[in-house]
């Protein structure tokens, strides 16, 4: 720190005398940034100029130090002191208020002046002896004298503080009551409003869907099962394909029945798109269907349109069944299309969103009655 300051001008041996003293500033470097400053209790940051106190070491900002004058820390040589209007030892002691010239009795508690100590602290007006430099009882800097304007206001501020305390202390019945209103309030909106104003689309799009489902109306139920049923299987979907990451839900149609047994039957059809090996974007329709055996939703077959294979004199017999199979999952998907209830865009939307979420594993669908 040495070789990057320099002190001009000789510093007084008095603390209490101390003469201006004039160091070269310095730029900010690894010993002075992030150190805070103690005049306006900053840190000094990378490029500011700072001075660093000769005597104590410590590191303030250039403006800082001048306007002071000096050093800030407290009990420094070089910290800087005016000149009192009124002679130091000339302090109640009584009381230790200043007393101006002239004042032959203490204007605060009326002590004669004539008894003056010698040496006092001109903050609590206890006698020093010879040689210290802060006043033992109250710690306060030899040689300087506290504003006893600003010991009143304290004084007067602090007995208002205690005045509202006792008031506080006379009303803790309502303090306590207005406390149990406010977190009845709380706890109503917390627990009652959101039953009241929730939305079923809020529902949905949370994967709620049994609540969604007790709250719709009637002619809304059909759409919400479908949705949730559509969700679920997305999942599954999404897991087959090359890549998982890829998929995205265009549409999505929904049917329902019941067989010559009165059984209940569904059909499922997802659109879906995904990369491929090569990493393009494919789509291709998902059929899923109902099993009232297995009492769950089955995959049936997967196909990228929906134009009737054909058959070939070189198919074997294992072509000829894959053909059979995906013209007759061609069939039930154009049915479901054309007779079930699509999905809407925001119902796409929603579910989309479940996926990006990674919340999508976690539908449960509505069951089937």
């Amino acid at each position: 720190m040495e070789d990057n300051m320099r002190t001009i001008g000789q510093v007084s041996e008095n603390p209490e005398t101390t003469s201006d003293i004039s160091v070269l500033p310095i730029v900010a470097d690894e010993k002075t940034i992030g150190k805070v400053c103690p005049f306006c209790k900053t840190k000094i940051k990378d490029g500011d100029e700072v001075i660093v106190c000769p005597a104590c070491g410590i590191p303030h900002h250039k403006g800082c130090w001048e306007e002071n004058k000096g050093c800030t820390t407290f009990g420094c040589k070089e910290q800087h002191y005016e000149a009192q209007g009124t002679n130091p030892t000339d302090v109640c002691p009584n009381c230790g208020a200043s007393l101006g010239d002239g004042q032959m009795f203490c204007p605060k508690c009326g002590t004669p002046k004539g008894g003056v100590k010698s040496n006092v602290c001109g903050k609590c007006g206890t006698e020093l002896q010879e040689g210290q430099e802060f006043c033992p009882k109250c710690g306060q800097k030899a040689g300087l004298i506290v504003d006893t304007n600003v010991n009143s206001a304290i004084s007067q501020f602090n007995a208002g503080v205690n005045k509202t305390n006792d008031a506080k202390k006379k009303k803790p019945l309502k303090i306590v009551l207005a406390a149990i209103i406010a977190l009845a309030v709380i706890v109503a909106g917390v627990l009652i409003a959101p039953k009241i104003f929730v939305s079923v689309d809020d529902l949905c799009a949370q994967g709620n869907y049994e609540k969604a489902y007790d709250k719709a109306d009637s002619d809304s139920k059909l759409e919400v099962k479908a949705e949730s049923i559509a969700a679920a299987q997305s999942s599954i979907s999404a897991d087959n394909l090359k890549d998982p990451s890829s998929f995205v839900l265009r549409d999505a149609y929904y049917k329902e029945g019941t067989n010559d047994d009165g059984e209940t039957t569904g059909q499922l059809v997802l659109y879906v798109s995904g990369s491929n090996s090569y990493g393009a974007s494919v789509s291709s329709y998902w059929l899923y269907t109902w099993s009232n055996d297995e009492n769950e939703w089955s995959y049936f077959a997967s196909v990228s349109d929906l134009s009737d294979e054909e058959y070939s004199e070189y198919d074997d017999s294992d072509e000829e069944l894959e053909k059979l199979l995906n013209n007759v999952a061609r069939s039930s998907i154009k049915s479901t299309m054309s007779d079930g209830l699509k999905l809407s865009k925001e119902s796409i939307k929603r579910i989309n969103s479940m996926f990006e979420d990674d919340t999508l594993n976690s539908v449960k669908p509505i069951g089937m009655k």
